[in-house]
């Protein structure tokens, strides 16, 4: 018998709250070391947006009704460029790594679990195949972006001058890349009748292969000719994040998140002899709890004979901390 198929592990949770002081907000605050009073355009990748006014001292706050409305990361632009605007943003997330520092971090598994005799768990369904190890390859790096830094990032490439002429008529040659480190723009008449410019002008993708050309001047008359022709991979500036947002004026605060969901056996789930070698049993991140700080869960053991380790974090209504540890073992009987 499967401890899972009969076991329902029921924990009563008693949060302690910390008393190293509030570090938890619900907002994002932060000021303008300029200490001018002007408007902060807040923009999340999913085009939400909104405005907040600082104060005398330069200090603004994003309150939690206005975050409800900015899904993800959230980027802050000063509409008052003069004198240079300078935010710091006052992150709770930095005083919980600090306040963690030094303690036991609990990271998911990234081995197969094994039994007590160190044998490899057997799988009972003949039709379930075990993968020791998978791989995943890519076939060149890139950066990955959300929507606003996609679009900064645009506005660099923009900002370069080099364009693509979507003038080639025959499939097999590449476009053109016009203005781009020495290549000339692509003439007209280069080379009828394969090809005509209709004076379209389209914005080069990184790693995708041009065609690049340059002319010289050539005899009395002045006329030009081709000096040079290549294909070419175009790379484009390369600029991290920070320079980015930099360059653009902008900061970037970390926003509200979607509740993650993760996999929980139900009644069918249960009653299947399919083994379940869950390793994460259970992830409740918005536990509330009674006048008393008690609250209780109930979880379904997974196939996997081994020790759990059980993490409950929390918060207060003021914004003090608190956390604790628990063990448990799965027996198969």
């Amino acid at each position: 018998m499967i401890a899972r198929r009969i076991l329902s592990i029921c924990l009563l949770l008693l949060l302690a709250i910390s008393a190293r002081g509030q570090v938890l907000s619900d907002g994002i605050s932060g000021r303008n070391l300029k200490h001018n009073m002007q408007f902060i355009q807040a923009i999340s990748p999913q085009g939400d947006t909104c405005l907040v006014m600082t104060d005398s001292l330069g200090r603004f706050e994003i309150d939690p009704e206005l975050m409800k409305g900015m899904r993800g990361n959230v980027y802050l632009k000063p509409m008052v460029t003069k004198p240079r605007p300078k935010l710091v943003i006052d992150s709770p997330f930095d005083s919980i790594n600090v306040m963690r520092r030094g303690q036991t971090r609990y990271l998911s598994q990234n081995h197969i679990f094994e039994a007590d005799t160190e044998e490899p768990v057997i799988y009972y369904d003949p039709g379930t195949t075990l993968l020791k190890e998978s791989v995943v390859k890519a076939k060149r790096h890139a950066v990955a972006r959300d929507k606003v830094t996609g679009y900064l990032d645009s506005l660099t490439i923009i900002s370069t001058g080099a364009w693509v002429c979507d003038c080639v008529k025959n499939p097999n040659l590449p476009k053109t890349l016009n203005n781009y480190k020495g290549w000339h723009a692509h003439r007209a008449d280069y080379p009828p009748p394969l090809s005509t410019y209709t004076g379209k002008r389209l914005q080069p993708k990184r790693g995708e292969v041009y065609g690049v050309v340059r002319y010289e001047p050539w005899g009395p008359n002045g006329e030009w000719i081709i000096a040079a022709m290549d294909e070419i991979v175009y790379d484009g500036p390369q600029y991290t994040e920070e320079e980015l947002l930099e360059m653009n004026g902008m900061w970037k605060a970390q926003g509200y998140y979607p509740q993650r969901e993760f996999y929980e056996p139900d009644a069918i789930d249960l009653a299947s002899p399919t083994p379940d070698f869950r390793n994460l049993l259970q992830w409740k991140p918005a536990v509330i709890t009674d006048e008393n700080g008690e609250a209780e869960i109930s979880i379904a053991a997974s196939d996997v004979n081994t020790e759990f380790i059980g993490i409950i974090e929390a918060v207060d209504g003021t914004g003090l901390i608190g956390a604790q540890t628990f063990t448990f073992r799965v027996y198969k009987f």
